[in-house]
């Protein structure tokens, strides 16, 4: 039986999908099918392990297998950076050079390549912390769309939407943030929008504010 979906306005991106996170990425995907919503997108790291000097750090077959069965049913994969790690934190672009960001994007297309996986339907910084001025040389290796915190990036053009997403941490700021995103779903309703959901989204009270979130959806 052919399976339809009602179109939705936000866009469900799970963010951070790597053999590290298989089990959170899963039980993110399976929570939503069963909710009945569409084949999120996947946003995935090439090179988990970390950086150029990593050995080993190719894809393990059996992940790129369980992708690429994900691809087939109509589930779009990203490339989420490349090593998705910086200096002292996840923001891998953070106060980089744009060439150096470049190089980075051409690496991560390289290594998904030769993981032999379809190819990606665009790119996606880690914690959208992107140089514009790289955006050219990105479009000219082949990335049709790069996802970035107030939108999305095309050649010669930038959608905005908003991005509903948690804040990282346990601060004061970060828990009333993440209590609000229900609210925040609403008041942004008639725009389209972004929901960024996480591995990480799954413990402790991240869950229920993302649940939620996707509750409203239906």
């Amino acid at each position: 039986m052919e399976e339809r979906y009602a179109p939705l306005k936000a866009k469900i991106r799970l963010h951070d999908v790597s053999p590290l996170t298989w089990d959170a990425c899963l039980e993110w995907i399976e929570l939503c099918a069963s909710l009945g919503l569409p084949p999120i997108d996947l946003f995935v790291i090439p090179r988990h392990e970390g950086g150029p000097a990593s050995k080993g750090a190719g894809l393990p077959k059996d992940f790129t297998r369980w992708l690429r069965d994900l691809h087939a049913k109509g589930y779009p994969l990203w490339i989420h950076g490349w090593t998705h790690r910086g200096t002292d934190s996840d923001r891998e672009f953070e106060g980089m050079a744009p060439v150096k960001v470049a190089d980075r994007a051409r690496r991560a297309l390289l290594d998904w390549r030769e993981a032999k996986l379809p190819e990606p339907t665009g790119f996606c910084p880690p914690c959208w912390i992107f140089p514009m001025p790289a955006l050219p040389s990105l479009f000219k290796m082949g990335y049709r769309v790069v996802d970035l915190r107030f939108g999305e990036a095309t050649p010669g053009r930038i959608f905005r939407s908003a991005a509903i997403s948690t804040w990282g941490g346990n601060g004061a700021w970060a828990r009333l943030w993440n209590r609000t995103l229900s609210w925040q779903l609403k008041l942004l309703g008639p725009i389209p929008n972004r929901i960024a959901l996480h591995p990480q989204d799954l413990q402790g009270r991240n869950r229920r504010s993302m649940e939620q979130v996707l509750a409203s959806l239906l």
